[in-house]
This record gives C-alpha cells, structure tokens and sequence, in this order.
C-alpha cells in the first residue's frame, strides 16, 4: 500500500513518549500531512525538534468517550499506536495498573476506529516480550514462535496484538502488527538497562554517585536504534501486508556485559561496579534474537551502529542532568 500521492491526516497515539518523539520527527521530515500526536498528559511533553507543527491532543485512552471524540475530531487515515504503560521491570509491582490500562486501551481505540474511521490504516505496536521462553533452537525467533510471556508486560502486549487481530478479522479493519526488539536512543527513561547504566555513568562522573549498580549482565539482547526502529515503523505503515505481523530487530544478539562495558569505556572517569540483587527480575529471559527477514523484505535495514547509539544515550543524560 502507497500513500505517496495522498494527504494523509497522520495520528501518533504517545507520541511524547520515548518512541513516539521520534517517529514523530521523522515524520515531520518526510510526511505532507497534517500530523497529530496525544499524551496522557502534559507531564509526558518532551522538547522535539518542530513540536509547534504537530497538533497535540492530550487525551486517556482509557477513557472510551474522549477516545471516541478523538478518532471523531482527527479523522485519521493513518494511526501508528504506541501509546502503553512500558513497564517491562517494575511488571509485576505495577501488574493491575499495567494490564488495565493497556488493554484498555487497545479496545478503546480499536473500537472507536472501527465504528469512526473504518478505512484508517493502524499500526499496532506489540513487543518481543511476547516471546518469552525460548529454546537455543528456536533463536533467531520468527513471527511463528508461541508465546511464553514470563511478566505482566509481556500479558498485556499479547492482548494488545491480539485485539489488533480480531479487529482486522472481525471488522475487517486495516491493520498491520509489529514486534519491535530492544531499541535504544535520546529520551528513553531510567527504567531501561541502557538508559539506566548511562544515567549512572553520568551521576559518577559529577560526583553524585559512587558505585554503578546493575542486574543480570549475562542475558542476551538485540538492539536497534531507535531512529531505525522507527524507520521500520513508517516501512511498514507503507508496505506492510494487511493483517500481517513483523518482527523489527537488528538480528544480532548481544551480551549486556558487552553493552555495559562499552558505556563504560565512554566514561569520563574510571566506573567501578556493583551487582544491585534487587535489580534481578523474578525470571530473567536468557537469549532474544529477532528473524528479521520479514521486514528486511521490505527494504528495511538498520544504519546506526550500536556504538554510536551507546554514545548518544550517555550524551543525551549529560545534556539533562
């Protein structure tokens, strides 16, 4: 599907978010139409770059009337849906707030588009955290692999991308899913592995902090930028089969110490480091590695090493803190 040759009336759903800010801003480079974003509220603003063109809608999705009265207003052709509580640590702390809220909203806004804005065209976002448990056999994983959530996360992203399903089944509506792996970059929070070794790198290198403190190190990742990620996002929303499902992700996995150790040699003074147990997640999952063939079909590929993207992370927290 192209949609070169139209206007299109694009929607963001958390579009302040860690993600969001970015495709937005990609989209303000390459998009002609009009491009509107929602937060939950106006502590979720973030400083992107042509803010002042998007229109902003601060809006609960999990409120059905003001989602209704959105889809209503904005008459979206487009809707890349992000927004979502990414709890992915604190899962099982925030387990009732985090399941409600994400299914919620799913239904909400699916809802609303099927009756308002039938012919929109939705991305629905999902994670890898779907996944879960995994044989060494079963690694790279493709779209195929069951689902063996280990957290409260992973539960309610299966919900969203399967409401996403019955929705393109059931109502026909067109929708395309994706499973984006581990992305990295500018803005994304503390609560993050990436985010948060870097947050503690700069802490020490002010004097803040004495010791950086981490978790499980020996789990294994795959990381994209999130500038590629989101790359991946607008591929899709262009070429994406109706009611298909793609993973996003570099296809190479990487050991947390390596990324751990690379941040570190960024630092600006020597980092001394400190297993944190309460850091430990109940069930860590050991390897998840995306089958990236899917999308990479698609024209879709990543450009951004990962050292840059590490050196991005540890510059962004020394702009903000």
């Amino acid at each position: 599907m192209s949609f070169e040759n139209n206007r299109q009336v694009i929607l963001v759903t958390g579009g302040t978010g860690f993600a969001g800010s970015h495709l937005a801003e990609l989209l303000l480079q390459h998009q002609s139409g009009e491009i509107h974003i929602t937060q939950f509220s106006s502590k979720d603003s973030v400083d992107i770059p042509g803010f002042e063109h998007f229109k902003l809608h601060q809006v609960d999705l999990t409120n059905s009337d003001a989602t209704v009265q959105l889809i209503q207003e904005v008459q979206p052709t487009q809707i890349y849906h992000l927004a979502s509580f990414a709890y992915v640590g604190k899962s099982f702390e925030k387990g009732s707030s985090l399941l409600i809220n994400n299914i919620l909203l799913q239904h909400n806004l699916l809802e609303a588009v099927a009756h308002h804005a039938p012919q929109a065209r939705v991305l629905v976002i999902g994670s890898a955290e779907e996944y879960g448990l995994s044989n060494k056999s079963e690694i790279p994983i493709t779209e195929d692999h069951p689902f063996r959530p280990v957290n409260p996360y992973a539960v309610s992203k299966i919900a969203q991308d399967m409401l996403g399903f019955a929705y393109a089944q059931s109502y026909k509506l067109d929708i395309v899913r994706v499973r984006p792996f581990n992305h990295i970059g500018e803005r994304q929070t503390g609560d993050f592995a990436v985010s948060a070794f870097a947050k503690q790198i700069v802490a020490i290198e002010r004097g803040q902090q004495d010791v950086l403190l981490v978790g499980n190190l020996e789990g294994v990742r795959d990381f994209t930028d999130v500038k590629d990620m989101v790359a991946a996002y607008k591929i899709l929303m262009e070429k994406g089969e109706r009611g298909d499902v793609y993973n996003v992700g570099s296809g190479v996995g990487i050991k947390m110490k390596t990324i751990l150790d690379q941040l570190v040699s960024f630092a600006l003074v020597p980092i001394q480091i400190a297993v944190d147990e309460s850091r430990f997640r109940p069930l860590d999952i050991t390897t998840i590695v995306a089958n990236n063939d899917k999308i990479t079909e698609l024209g879709w590929q990543t450009t951004i090493p990962l050292q840059n993207s590490l050196q991005r992370v540890l510059d962004y927290w020394r702009s903000i803190l």
